[in-house]
């Protein structure tokens, strides 16, 4: 009985596939190149024999020649040989295969001679249920396999939840992420580890890393478009394993799209309400084994002016030089984004060029000021901004030898880099209390306002790479892979400026002896080795990954990053649990900053180690328990230590910090709506903040640890809705929740009042006047305990929504962002309150063709 019926679903999927498979080989016969007649020929009678009953014959001949095959034709001996794993039942077989297809063509569609099943598992496989990755592991694999939490994110999930840059993409769908403003550049945090700029987190563009190697910045703003993604593929927790420095606490893998999948050329333009000029444009073409895409995003906006007059009132000696600030504010240059992608066979080209720009709402740090922009000079066309020109090249190829998969890659990366700082419009008489510095600027300082530090540096970078894969099968119970790897890169920063001005427009002689303190180059290798094995539902996977750096100073960084999963697999759920521990060196710019502080001041250069992370995650995820539907529930505990935090003129490794926590990650997905929503939960039980210098005699009077949250809810959650009310209208809501939280900042009214404290004692004993001494004690006693302030910013919803009418080949668009005009403040790394955007609409018009 078992037989006939295999049978008849054998010849029923052979009878309804026959004709699609015959014009598809009559379409290639006919205009692939000669060249490709080997491999044409060996899918031919791969058709013809599946065609005739021969199914295992036609499955092991497309198995053996599949590295030979490229573009389209690799596409249908992988279609054909899911049909083939198909007509035996074997349905994981069926899955992996369909899942490579779709890797070729995430747009592909069955035929209407193709069975209802594949038809399904190719609807599944589209709809997340059994995604393929590549980043977790350097292998394609799904990601119920993931040795870590991953969040998938599709470019319909982009668009539904109405984000205008990477930051809000990653904030609505990565739980543990959250929005921290530390003023003068565009951040996120990650479980409550964050720094002045976005330097925790690695973000990669199709693997190549886009982050500095001077700063290990990389902001996930305007200049990163959006229009070119196929998916976002984020890492939470360390990664070292594979991608060692800046993978501290999470990774961000943006996959471009393909040229076969925009097969055309789409282009949208935008205003708003706030000056808001947004160009995009993407052309994408396959022809035959060469496929192209070329991208362009431009941006612009004039910021949100807001009023301050009632900001700070009665808060010390450091009034508002002006009554409003603007918020949001890109610049006078435009962001941009310019790219180019060209893959033949196993060969891929990628070249992009952006620019990222910022301006601050406030001066400089804990002060928060409000100042007259224009009124500063530029330097190289640039008013104060913080701003990145830079330009990244891949060139890598893959290969099959000795079965097993190779990949070498060269690349090369060039950047500009400005940190333009407004310190005040006023004079400051006490500035030179807090921050030291030379004689002759706390003269400037004390009569001249207009007061400003720039730094600007030029950097370049180039690497090799070289990795492997080895696939293998020992019986009919274990199978698995071993990857390896090794790069290289070396660094260099070519000239740099640091230079503090007065007067708007005035800066004090530059020292060259400063100013080549700052050049120098650096190099590092690494190396490592995964295992992914696994015996029937258990999969261990298993990574270490060794870096050696040797800096400009002969220095020498030696890091092992391990990693190591279990992973029970189960038809419909998974569950994990996983250790890994990562690193990130400290900044070059921060060495050099150190040690050009200590040239002006005299003093010995303080020295920074590489931060570092352990974690441990316990994951479990659902899947397809009701059809659509899926879930993932994790724990984590993280331990930093050796973070760099910001002391009074230089950078040292002093911070810390414990945090565990509790996220939640459901999707359901139908043919007119979608709905994806996270929740997160988190509890800092040791962490500290700035080190200010004060002795240790005054603690625990002042102190900089903390048990709580910093800057980051304890509570927050996301829920984004996709409707496609009618064929031609979407509509899309973004509903954003963040509980109650606490920002721990410096006053530094009462660190001022505190060191001229100390100054007295240390004056009084030197005079030996002891109970003038003992008074003045007690002051900065007092004054101490509250040099740390802290401010509640209460919890608030906030609600964006949008939609688009297509109409042919046009397609009208309209985005709100902060429905209700909801105010609320956030804040970041040594930083007050920061007011945020209102309410701001962006309408758009695109057409495609």
């Amino acid at each position: 009985m078992q037989d006939t019926m295999q049978r008849m679903i054998r010849n029923t999927i052979v009878g309804m596939t026959r004709p699609a498979v015959a014009l598809l080989f009559i379409f290639y016969l006919s205009f692939s190149p000669a060249v490709a007649q080997g491999t044409r020929e060996v899918l031919t009678q791969a058709e013809n024999d599946y065609q005739i009953g021969r199914i295992e014959q036609a499955r092991d001949a497309l198995l053996q020649n599949l590295d030979t095959f490229h573009g389209v034709l690799r596409q249908n001996a992988l279609r054909l040989i899911a049909l083939s794993y198909l007509a035996r039942f074997d349905i994981e077989q069926t899955e992996h295969y369909t899942s490579l297809l779709l890797q070729e063509n995430p747009y592909y569609s069955p035929s209407s001679g193709d069975p209802a099943t594949f038809a399904d598992i190719v609807d599944n496989i589209k709809a997340g249920m059994t995604a393929t990755i590549t980043t977790a592991s350097s292998q394609a694999e799904s990601l119920a396999e993931v040795p870590v939490p991953t969040t998938l994110i599709t470019a319909e999930m982009i668009q539904d939840s109405g984000a205008r840059n990477l930051q809000e993409v990653l904030a609505a769908f990565v739980p543990g992420m959250n929005i921290i403003d530390c003023n003068d550049d565009i951040n996120i945090a990650m479980r409550g580890i964050y720094s002045n700029t976005q330097e925790k987190i690695l973000i990669m563009l199709n693997g190549h890393r886009l982050n500095s190697y001077a700063t290990n910045t990389a902001a996930p703003d305007f200049s990163i478009s959006l229009e070119k993604v196929k998916q976002i593929e984020v890492l939470r927790g360390p990664a070292s394993s594979l991608y060692g420095g800046v993978a501290l606490t999470a990774v961000v893998n943006i996959i471009t799209k393909q040229g076969l999948d925009v097969d055309g050329m789409q282009a949208r333009i935008a205003a708003g309400n706030y000056g808001q000029i947004k160009g995009d444009a993407v052309l994408g073409k396959r022809y035959f084994d060469i496929d192209m895409l070329v991208w362009g995003s431009v941006y612009r906006n004039t910021g949100e002016k807001y009023d301050v007059t009632n900001e700070r009132v009665g808060e010390g000696p450091f009034p508002m030089p002006v009554d409003h600030i603007r918020i949001g504010r890109i610049g006078e240059h435009p962001t941009y984004d310019f790219g180019v992608q060209l893959g033949y066979k196993g060969l891929q080209f990628m070249f992009d060029t952006h620019f990222s720009q910022v301006v601050a709402p406030f001066t400089i740090a804990s002060l928060a000021l409000s100042y007259d922009h224009g009124r500063y000079r530029t330097f190289n066309g640039l008013e104060p901004s913080f701003g990145v020109y830079s330009r990244h090249a891949d060139l890598s190829y893959q290969w099959s030898l000795f079965n097993i998969q190779w990949k070498a890659a060269a690349t090369y990366d060039k950047a500009d880099l400005t940190r333009y700082q407004v310190i005040s419009d006023d004079a400051i008489p006490t500035l030179s209390t807090v921050i030291p510095m030379p004689d002759l600027m706390k003269e400037v300082f004390e009569t001249e306002g207009g007061i400003f530090r720039y730094v600007n540096g030029q950097e370049q970078d180039y690497g090799f790479q070289l990795k492997g894969n080895y696939a293998y099968t020992l019986g009919d119970d274990h199978k698995g892979n071993i990857g390896f790897g090794a790069e290289y890169d070396h660094f260099q920063l070519d000239d740099i400026r640091y230079q503090i001005g007065y007067d708007f427009e005035w800066t004090f002689y530059e020292d060259p002896v400063m100013r080549n303190a700052g050049k120098g180059s650096e190099n590092s290798a690494n190396a490592y080795l995964q295992l992914k094995h696994q015996w029937r539902s258990l999969i261990l996977n298993a990574g270490m990954r060794y870096d050696y750096k040797t800096r400009y100073d002969d220095s020498k960084v030696r890091e092992l990053s391990p990693r190591v999963a279990l992973i029970l697999l189960r038809p419909k759920w998974n569950v994990k649990l996983s250790y890994s521990k990562s690193f990130v060196d400290a900044p070059y710019i921060y060495r050099k900053a150190n040690v050009m502080s200590s040239l002006m001041l005299g003093e010995d250069a303080t020295s920074l180690s590489p931060e570092r992370v352990h974690s441990v995650q316990l994951s479990f995820a659902g899947n397809n328990w009701v059809r659509g539907l899926s879930l993932d529930l994790n724990g984590f505990y993280n331990s930093a230590t050796n973070l760099i935090q910001t002391s009074i003129s230089n950078y040292e490794n002093v911070g810390k910090n414990k945090t565990c926590g509790v996220e939640l990650m459901a999707s359901y997905k139908q043919p007119k709506y979608s709905v994806n929503w996270n929740f997160t939960w988190m509890k800092t039980f040791e962490s500290n903040l700035i080190d200010l210098g004060v002795p240790e005699e005054l603690f625990p009077l002042y102190s900089t640890d903390l048990d709580t949250n910093n800057n980051t809810p304890a509570i927050m959650s996301n829920l984004v809705l996709g409707w496609q009310a009618l064929p031609q209208l979407k509509l899309h809501t973004h509903l954003l929740f963040e509980g109650k939280q606490t920002s721990y900042n410096t006053d530094l009214v009462k660190l001022v009042q505190t060191i001229s404290s100390l100054e007295d004692f240390n004056t009084y004993i030197v005079e030996d006047q002891m109970e003038k001494a003992e008074a003045a004690w007690q002051r900065a006693v007092d004054t101490a305990s509250e040099i740390t302030m802290h401010k509640d910013m209460p919890a608030r919803a906030i609600v964006n929504i949008g939609g688009e009418y297509t109409l042919g080949p046009v397609t009208f668009g309209l985005n709100v962002h902060n429905l209700f005009g909801t105010r609320y403040y956030r804040s970041g790394m040594n930083t007050n309150l920061i007011p945020q955007q209102g309410r701001w609409f962006l309408g758009s018009v695109g057409i495609r063709f």
